[in-house]
């Protein structure tokens, strides 16, 4: 990374030295960073170092150390190193390091480097297996909270209009979950439609009635299968495809980067997919259930010799009232929400090799095939108990 005064246009031979000055009042001293901290420069002060030894062995000790600068600095990387190389050792002696004043860039940066650093220092792990494996329940627990939570902010900061999502990521999320998801959908739900009046046929014609296969694969697709089989469709397909792709970024540092520029990978990643699911999951129900009908007239016009009218009356008088269709609509709405929250939750998890990719992969699928199979009980239970069938 490399920060510097847009007005700083002077050659590299002009660059002015990485300087220090201090300034002490009581146990407190203000440390203001002035000249180029940058790896190109060729000047530098070399009574830094003696300096700042300096200050942190004198008598009395200082009890905390402020850094500050001014809007003209310039600075890379290599201010970052320095400044966390003098925060261990001033927290070997004790002093506290304050850093409230400098850019918020730099800030960010010490931020997520000492993030970085802090889950490699561990020691004596291996004896506390107790509390370890109690610190490890206790994230399982809380980390998909805090997802949830900042998900919800981000969608109250979106209604209020304090939010940074562009349209143009949801019409690209939704192209990518939608409009390319037809074909897959159009295949599976042709042949539930073809399987479940193949199905019925057999029972229906032991009682003569074999034209209520009409009703029979009408409301199994209304009221469930359209909105199940889409969900698990889109599980495998477009939940897959979202932990990958952050996965990915993450692994790439890129979710890092969206943090130090401060732009909220919630608002940014989560938010558009989230939201295209929500949109494009019901209108994938809606045609699944026509394709599944679809499916079910094509046997009963060939193969039962029923006419195209009458199979299609039948399936008219079956549909009582909208409820039967809004039912299952209102499932399909949830599993595209739980399908978009797992698979982003999963990619933003991701552990820090290609392995963990595909293990974030794999997870993301199985569990929210899981959950939609039990959110679909539940709902069944529900309307059951509301007696709404």
């Amino acid at each position: 990374m490399n920060t510097s005064n847009p007005n700083g246009s002077s050659r590299q031979g002009e660059l002015s030295p990485a300087t220090l000055e201090f300034k002490r009042e009581g146990n407190v001293v203000f440390c203001e960073l002035k000249g180029v901290w940058k790896l190109e420069a060729k000047k530098i002060d070399f009574g830094l170092e003696n300096k700042w030894k300096k200050l942190i062995s004198s008598e009395p000790t200082p009890e905390e150390i402020s850094f500050e600068c001014n809007e003209s600095l310039e600075w890379d990387s290599s201010l970052i190193v320095f400044l966390l190389c003098q925060k261990k050792e001033m927290d070997e002696r004790g002093i506290s390091f304050v850093v409230d004043y400098l850019p918020d860039s730099i800030r960010r940066l010490l931020s997520l480097s000492l993030k970085k650093s802090s889950t490699f220092n561990h020691p004596n792990k291996k004896n506390f297996k107790f509390l370890n494996s109690f610190d490890l329940l206790v994230n399982k627990v809380l980390s998909p909270l805090n997802f949830w939570g900042a998900w919800i902010q981000a969608i109250f900061g979106l209604l209020t209009g304090r939010s940074n999502l562009r349209i143009r990521d949801i019409i690209v999320a939704c192209k990518n979950c939608g409009a390319a998801a037809l074909p897959i959908v159009s295949l599976i739900s042709f042949l539930t439609g073809l399987t479940l009046a193949f199905v019925g046929s057999v029972q229906l014609e032991k009682f003569n009635a074999k034209i209520y296969i009409a009703d029979l694969v009408c409301l199994a697709m209304v009221r469930e299968m359209g909105a199940l089989m889409v969900g698990i469709v889109m599980a495998g397909r477009t939940g897959a495809a979202f932990a990958a792709e952050i996965g990915n970024m993450k692994l790439n540092e890129e979710i890092d980067a969206l943090r130090i520029f401060g732009i909220s990978p919630i608002e940014f990643l989560v938010l558009p997919r989230t939201i295209a699911l929500i949109i494009m999951t019901p209108l994938l129900t809606v045609y699944a259930d026509l394709v599944g009908i679809l499916g079910g007239l094509c046997v009963g016009v060939e193969v039962m010799n029923f006419s195209v009218i009458h199979y299609v009356e039948q399936t008219q008088a079956a549909l009582q009232s909208m409820w039967e269709i809004f039912s299952g609509l209102l499932k399909s709405l949830f599993f595209g929400l739980i399908i978009a929250l797992v698979g982003c939750y999963k990619g933003m998890h991701t552990g820090n090799d290609s392995a963990a990719l595909g293990k974030s992969v794999t997870s993301t699928v199985v569990l929210a095939v899981t959950l939609i199979v039990v959110s679909d009980a539940l709902f069944e239970i529900i309307f059951s108990i509301l007696d709404l069938r």
